[in-house]
């Protein structure tokens, strides 16, 4: 997968600009592949700009054209490109210790002790108001500067925007989420694993996403699950792959491919041990509603 974050950081084509750990892109999206797996370290806004794009978690997809907003939390996605306009986006990269040190500077906003992530999902859209519509405008003039910006001027400006939707109530799910950073490890662990075991990620990968060492990833992990990382994360994609075989129209191939496993051989293989057919089989004996068409591979 593609680490959406260490590649724009990395690309000298972008119109970006690094401010204390955030980082701001002005991004045109890549046009060698239309469907494709990105994964970021960090959190991220996305102000769609032109085109149209679609970002699927586990779960549910998220179809965006100009002038909507994302909230993409740190983890994996897949993402599907229509070429019939050019997609243009900037991002708005937050690592999480920039939220928990914001939050720790502002503990008024966590006076409630309330916090309501019950079905929230991996992505949050984001209802535009004038104020994220003028912030937008604002980084984009800056993003066009030859000459960088003051540092400091700027980190205020996310500040500021940051209170403002705290201030807001129709982004208390968003607030929700940062306010859950400041959560124990296990919880972190457990959100992190939930909301992105069916992709194609390392361990390392995981053990990053949980700001952990590989080591010590493991370490908590088997104290948490009673397992290893590696026979837990092959358990959860074969019963998600499962669920899609016999609940979708969808080939094999794209069942693969959205479950995270390297290859589709790979797949049927894994399908097949644990199950003892294979995903063909498996859906011609336990779904009654599955057109030929959708079975070919």
């Amino acid at each position: 997968m593609i680490n959406l974050y260490k590649a724009l950081k990395e690309d000298n084509l972008c119109n970006k600009m690094e401010v204390s750990e955030l980082l701001f892109v002005e991004y045109t999206c890549m046009k060698d592949k239309t469907r494709f797996g990105i994964w970021s370290n960090n959190n991220y806004f996305a102000f769609i700009q032109a085109g149209r794009k679609i970002w699927k978690t586990i779960y549910h997809s998220y179809e965006v054209r100009e002038g909507d907003i994302l909230f993409v939390k740190k983890g994996a996605n897949l993402t599907h490109q229509f070429f019939d306009d050019e997609f243009c986006a900037i991002f708005i990269f937050i690592p999480d210790d920039f939220i928990k040190e914001f939050i720790k500077r502002n503990k008024i906003l966590t006076d409630d002790g309330q916090i309501n992530l019950f079905g929230q999902d991996a992505i949050l859209r984001i209802e535009r108001d004038e104020l994220l519509d003028s912030y937008c405008r604002s980084i984009q003039s800056y993003l066009s500067l030859s000459e960088k910006p003051n540092e400091q001027l700027q980190k205020l400006k996310f500040e500021e925007l940051l209170l403002s939707l705290f201030s807001n109530k129709k982004h208390h799910g968003l607030t929700d989420y940062f306010i859950s950073l400041c959560q124990n490890q296990e919880y972190h662990m457990n959100r992190v694993m939930e909301e992105n075991f069916a992709y194609n990620l390392n361990l390392e990968d995981y053990a990053q996403l949980c700001h952990m060492s590989l080591s010590g990833f493991k370490k908590s992990f088997k104290q948490y699950y009673a397992t290893t990382p590696a026979a837990w994360l092959k358990n959860r994609k074969l019963d998600h792959a499962r669920h899609k075989v016999i609940t979708s129209d969808s080939n094999i191939n794209q069942i693969s491919f959205e479950c995270g496993f390297e290859d589709t051989s790979h797949f049927i293989r894994a399908f097949k041990e644990k199950y003892n057919l294979t995903p063909f089989q498996y859906r011609q004996k336990y779904s009654k509603s599955v057109s030929l068409k959708s079975l070919a591979f």
